[in-house]
């Protein structure tokens, strides 16, 4: 997850099914763990503002929160 690269997976076949589901979905919402968020891998699924939230942990760093809404993403702390 990342703010230039949006989401991202290092599989081709794993991009491919994930942007299948995702251009079917009437809305996609990723949850991701603070080890994703800032990396990015060589495949692409789809850019964060075509995700209609991305949720992600209390732990968060204000500033990578920033970044990523920056990138697109619309961003929600898990509540928990």
């Amino acid at each position: 997850m990342h703010a230039e690269a949006g989401l991202t997976t290092g599989d081709f076949e794993e991009a491919a099914v994930k942007r299948a589901l995702h251009q079917r979905a009437a809305e996609t919402v990723v949850l991701a763990s603070l080890d994703k968020l800032g990396t990015a891998s060589p495949f692409s699924v789809a850019p964060l503002r075509e995700l209609a939230a991305l949720v992600v942990p209390a732990a968060t760093p204000r500033s990578l929160r920033k970044k990523l809404q920056a990138g697109g993403a619309k961003v929600e702390i898990a509540a928990g």
